[in-house]
């Protein structure tokens, strides 16, 4: 993992994209099944939430190789409604996202950390927010 990457996802990713919640929700559903990273796939699950208003979401890797299509958490995040038309999408800390069945699944957070980057790749592509350039995929 890059010391970028590894800075990424120590201090947390908070961004304000310019769309309701349901938007939102919908664009990670439509997309996460589409990234990958090292022949893993992902899933969103929610974990905790209220309805219209904010929503904590598991990060699960999908294993496409194995018939059963387990699934491993890798790590979480987090949607919140500001107001009407604003959302705060957050990726916690790495502090906060500590379990032990991530730590043992994917210890270098690798997985974690590409999707991240593909998901800000995302919203980038669908102009909800600015960077200089697409992040990297690995």
């Amino acid at each position: 993992m890059s010391s970028f990457t590894q800075v990424l996802l120590e201090e947390g990713v908070e961004v304000e994209l310019p769309a309701r919640l349901s938007d939102v929700i919908a664009l990670l559903d439509e997309d996460v099944p589409g990234y990958s990273c090292q022949g893993y796939g992902y899933r969103i699950a929610p974990a905790k939430g209220q309805i219209g208003s904010r929503w904590d979401l598991i990060v699960r890797s999908v294993n496409h190789a194995r018939s059963d299509l387990a699934f491993s958490p890798v790590g979480r995040l987090e949607v919140e409604r500001l107001d009407q038309d604003m959302v705060l999408f957050r990726i916690p800390p790495l502090f906060e996202q500590q379990s032990e069945d991530v730590a043992n699944f994917d210890a270098d957070g690798k997985l974690f950390g590409s999707f991240v980057y593909q998901v800000l790749n995302s919203f980038q592509r669908r102009q909800l927010i600015d960077l200089p350039g697409p992040l990297p995929a690995f």
